[in-house]
């Protein structure tokens, strides 16, 4: 009895760190979500006043009102700018995904001194910041008249974020067994039928994942639609919330309608989330387990 009452202290001893940790480690979690929150809690806050209320943002406001979001609704320039981001976002998914995944699935597939090498100079491509790269591709893009194009801005966005599609597609494709591959063969499949028959349906998490993250930057994308939407009637959402911010000559900034705007622009992002939550959290721990 002594011998197990011993060992329970002991035990006690050894899990009593694991609580402090766990509790530290919480703690810490709900701070970084507090500082995440705190902008997002700022700009509902402040769209829901009036654009006389200059009480502190932190504090809630003196009197509430929906007029800015009926404003922003109504809002032309905010429908057609979020009309172009859904057609770009659109065409940079399925650019990437198409592309990205049979390049993906021709290196995983290809294997060899030559498939390694190609893999580690995509890793490489991975770390250059797209804004590098931005005189080249404006010069380019003057050159053959494709300033002012979505479908030109969405190519430039898919070619720069085809690296990383690559990267999470090979990682995945590598694990499914190639004996898929040569029964597909056998019944007479050839390449691009096995890829979107067999291969594809099987990455699903990852797809849905790496849909996400491309909608999301794309959506969110500023640097680059700035300088090659240069037309007002081609502006992206983003870039029409951010002239909301600034005042026109003569005129009072209106901080609760910019955020109002802000808060409408930020629905689609927050929607499509909530739909693919399930195949987000399945493709980060799949993606973890490789």
């Amino acid at each position: 009895m002594a011998d197990l009452d011993y060992k329970k202290e002991n035990m006690k001893e050894l899990h009593a760190p694991d609580k402090k940790v766990k509790a530290g480690v919480y703690v810490i979690a709900v701070l970084l979500v507090l500082v995440y929150l705190l902008p997002i809690y700022v700009m509902l806050n402040q769209s829901f006043r009036f654009m006389t209320d200059l009480s502190p943002r932190l504090y809630l406001p003196e009197k509430w009102t929906l007029d800015n979001y009926i404003q922003a609704f109504q809002n032309a320039d905010l429908w057609k700018g979020m009309k172009n981001s859904f057609v770009y976002v659109v065409e940079v998914c399925i650019l990437e995904i198409v592309l990205g995944g049979l390049a993906a699935y021709g290196l995983a597939r290809a294997g060899g001194k030559i498939s390694n090498a190609l893999r580690t100079v995509n890793i490489c491509i991975m770390m250059i910041p797209s804004l590098s790269l931005l005189v080249g591709t404006y010069s380019l893009m003057v050159k053959f008249h494709m300033i002012n194009q979505i479908w030109a801005l969405s190519l430039q966005t898919a070619a720069t974020g085809m690296a990383s599609t690559m990267f999470f597609y090979t990682s995945f494709i590598v694990s499914i067994p190639k004996d898929l591959d040569e029964a597909a063969s056998i019944d007479g499949a050839g390449i691009f039928r096995t890829f979107f028959k067999i291969i594809l349906p099987q990455l699903k998490p990852v797809t849905v994942t790496r849909l996400i993250m491309i909608a999301v930057g794309t959506w969110n994308n500023f640097a680059m639609p700035t300088y090659l939407l240069t037309d007002a009637t081609k502006a992206t959402v983003i870039q029409i919330v951010r002239k909301s911010f600034y005042a026109v000559a003569g005129a009072v900034q209106n901080v609760p309608l910019a955020c109002a705007m802000c808060a409408v622009a930020l629905l689609p992002v927050i929607v499509l989330y909530i739909l693919l939550q399930k195949y987000i959290i399945e493709g980060q721990l799949d993606s973890v387990s490789k």
